[in-house]
């Protein structure tokens, strides 16, 4: 059996705790936001109709048609391009990560934006369903070249 023994210097250990608590409130700081956070409030991802789409976007700020002008059924691939890895970012941003759906088939409903400023782009928002639940989506232009961002606009 062995014995060991350390000798602790308090000024090293208050040294250590300091430093600790200063990289955990960097990190806090620099984690992106969840949505919930942003807005204040609980955002439901309940996506069991078209009511219930508009509802969640309506809590985005954003004002749309009241049919979806496209439904497709789309997979979530097993390995991510990097085009895909940065669209996962803009659904990170909005508290969302389709990490977690890879090879999972889902649909995407698509709605046309009828109150987006900054652009004068027809600007759609699309919802991806999982489950009768919002798993992520976008808000993009629908012109060659155009913009997306997630929900939050950044």
């Amino acid at each position: 059996m062995y014995i060991v023994s350390v000798r602790l210097d308090k000024r090293k250990v208050l040294g250590c705790i300091a430093a600790l608590c200063i990289v955990t409130a960097i990190v806090c700081v620099a984690l992106p936001q969840r949505a919930s956070d942003v807005l204040g409030s609980s955002i439901s991802n309940s996506a069991k109709s078209v009511e219930e789409h508009i509802a969640f976007l309506n809590a985005y700020g954003y004002t749309v048609a009241e049919k979806p002008v496209q439904i497709q059924e789309i997979v979530i691939p097993e390995q991510f391009s990097a085009d895909y890895e940065k669209y996962n970012e803009y659904q990170k941003l909005s508290g969302f990560d389709l990490s977690k759906y890879k090879s999972y088939r889902v649909k995407k409903y698509t709605y046309k934006v009828l109150n987006y400023e900054g652009s004068d782009d027809e600007v759609v928002a699309n919802v991806i369903v999982y489950n009768n639940k919002v798993i992520g989506g976008d808000i993009s232009s629908t012109t060659l070249g155009g913009f997306v961002h997630g929900f939050i606009k950044e």
